[in-house]
């Protein structure tokens, strides 16, 4: 067979697996919104003007830098397609097969400028496992996690403007529009999903170990200085910046269940897990919901955490040891790509432990590291080579199976909570969902079950779980019973609730009258009681303080409302939303000199661009009655 052939026939099995995938992942359209697909994605209004749109991309809360790029494909979709998130699940497997295609075509770039045969076979392989991996699927199908995706998209497309600018400075071509390319792409993946920005330091420790800065086989120092140079530089920016301004980053601890160095023993352990699930995929773990991980509160508890990070500490060793000779560099780099992928979701940032999506752009550098591997076989006994390349497309076989059993799953939402509640049976999220499948199926008794369940496997306050109850009997429209009735006495505590969602579930529910069976004035003057009466020892956040000012302004009780949104703004004196609400508050009580003094302060912010659009629009009301 001719090397054209050859060619072709390869290419042309890869566009089989490429449609393959896709058709793999078509079933799971049609699964449910999770978690931030209802902050994010389901709450984009699609019948808007200019300036709405302009701040639906601009003013995303998921992430300090707002993912503008990522919500822009979401504002558009929106617009073009309509508020099917169908059509956000379907373009996000389009995104991954793309991701495919780009993997691949870096990998073969990567193999070919570093001199070894029969690379194309090799690349498309290793880019079709990473293609078939099961997962992905929580990534794919979860919508909103384009923005990890997409970030993905970028940095592949940075690598691989590198590797061409890299090529023509090798032939003596200066490229400076190449570099540009470069950079643009790495912006546009931090916009997409701050994690972007580790594209640079993988990008430099490419340079550095797998071309060792060579040149026609010559260290060329200048490219030396600069990788050194750049990657002293980055980190010295960071360090600087954890020890200059750590409480802009770490501040978030105080609301979680785990200290920074809980958190940074745990991680040795999941990257560990993450690792086994990318070689041996165990399906059953999968999921979205890991939040029963088991927290390491020391090196010895549990003792795997000492075995994790003894075994990282080996690993890391024996790639300095081995990095005197190309291959051994090369190995070092996959393993340092994997770890720096992680070096802003799992290190000292307060973030939830665990996520499989995080692996998206990281899980590339097992696969790379199996391309490496298989590459060099090839070049050194090809008789071995073919039969290694056998069983593994048989194991991409394997894997789209399970990939396949994956996607049902997410396909249908009850399938879904009942896979969570197995695989993780002592997860809060996961019972939670449980007793709202089971209120909204009116099996009041086997959601408070779950909800019981819930509260046993988290730190959760009494007053959280009392809220929980109270939702629960809304939404299955039945009153709880006098054994079922939650104990008033739990929000007696110095900070009784704490859940947002919760509270704020439970209020729109009283808001829009589905709690018919509950005493919405006697409700309200229990959290009236806790947090208004003088010597109020109770405290809570500035959206707890928000969502009960909420309550009371449908109660029509705008005494109450005002003093709550008084505590809200004492805590954040400058939110827009508060100032709002304290307008109103103080024009419905007649409070004439505040409410002119409010309106002074919301049209300087509007001056200063601090307010929306609808902010500006309420604003406007008020100022027309002057």
């Amino acid at each position: 067979m001719s090397v054209r052939l050859t060619r072709f026939c390869l290419i042309a099995t890869f566009g089989v697996l490429l449609a393959a995938t896709a058709w793999l992942y078509a079933p799971g359209i049609h699964g449910p919104a999770l978690l931030d697909d209802r902050t994010s994605v389901t709450l984009l209004e699609t019948d808007v003007d200019s300036r709405q749109l302009v701040e639906q991309v601009l003013g995303d809360g998921s992430g300090p830098l707002g993912r503008p790029v990522t919500m822009a494909t979401f504002v558009v979709e929106r617009a073009l397609l309509g508020a099917d998130l169908r059509w956000s699940k379907a373009i996000n497997i389009a995104l991954h097969v793309i991701n495919g295609v780009l993997l691949a075509w870096f990998i073969l770039l990567l193999l070919r400028g570093s001199g070894y045969s029969g690379s194309l076979a090799v690349a498309l392989l290793a880019a079709g496992l990473w293609l078939v991996s099961p997962l992905w699927v929580s990534t794919v199908l979860y919508a909103v996690q384009r923005m990890a995706m997409l970030a993905c998209t970028f940095m592949l497309l940075t690598l691989i403007a590198y590797l061409h600018w890299r090529a023509a400075y090798v032939r003596g071509q200066s490229g400076v529009w190449r570099l540009l390319v470069v950079g643009g792409c790495a912006v546009l993946a931090v916009f997409a999903k701050e994690n972007g920005i580790v594209v640079l330091p993988v990008l430099l420790l490419l340079e550095l170990l797998w071309f060792g800065c060579r040149r026609s086989g010559v260290v060329d120092r200048r490219l030396l200085a600069i990788a050194l140079g750049l990657l002293a530089l980055g980190t010295l920016f960071v360090v600087s910046v954890f020890l200059v301004v750590p409480e802009r980053f770490l501040a978030h601890y105080s609301l979680r269940e785990f200290t920074l160095e809980e958190r940074l023993l745990t991680q040795g352990r999941i990257l560990w897990d993450y690792l086994g699930q990318l070689v041996w995929p165990q399906t059953a773990r999968m999921g979205l919901y890991h939040d029963d991980v088991l927290l390491s509160h020391s090196l010895t508890d549990p003792v795997a955490t000492l075995h994790a990070l003894l075994a990282w500490g080996g690993v890391l060793v024996a790639a300095a040891v081995t990095s005197g000779f190309v291959l051994g560099r090369r190995v070092a780099f996959c393993i340092l790509f994997y770890l720096v992928g992680h070096s802003v979701e799992s290190t000292v940032l307060p973030l939830e432990l665990y996520f499989e999506h995080r692996n998206y752009f990281p899980g590339i550098a097992v696969f790379l590291l199996a391309a490496l591997l298989l590459a060099e076989l090839q070049q050194r006994w090809r008789r071995v080579a073919a039969p290694v390349m056998a069983y593994l497309a048989l194991g991409l076989v394997v894997l789209s199976f399970n990939t396949s059993s994956q996607v049902e799953i997410w396909s249908n939402s009850y399938l879904l909570r009942f896979n969570q509640i197995n695989a993780h049976p002592t997860s809060f999220r996961a019972n939670a969902d449980m007793a709202v499948m089971f209120a909204r199926a009116g099996s009041l008794e086997r959601a408070l079950e779950y909800s019981a369940r819930a509260h046993e496997h988290t730190r959760e306050r009494a007053g959280d779980r009392y809220m929980r109850n109270l939702a629960l009997s809304c939404i299955a429209g039945q009153p709880l019973s006098a054994t079922q009735e939650p104990n008033r006495q739990a929000l007696v505590a110095e900070r009784p609730l704490s859940s947002v969602p919760t509270l704020h579930t439970l209020v729109k529910m009283l808001q829009n009258d589905e709690c018919r069976h509950l005493d919405r004035s006697a409700l309200a003057d229990t959290f009236a009681a806790v947090y208004l009466r003088p010597q109020a020892e109770a405290t809570a956040s500035g959206n707890i303080y928000a969502l009960l000012a909420v309550l009371e302004n449908a109660l029509g009780r705008y005494a109450n409302a005002y003093e709550y949104t008084a505590r809200f703004l004492a805590e954040s004196p400058q939110a827009t939303r508060g100032l709002l609400m304290q307008l109103h508050f103080s024009t419905a009580l007649g409070k004439v000199e505040e409410a002119d003094d409010l309106k002074q302060r919301l049209l300087l912010l509007q001056d200063a661009g601090a307010l929306s659009v609808v902010d500006q629009e309420t604003l406007a009301l008020y100022l027309e009655t002057d």
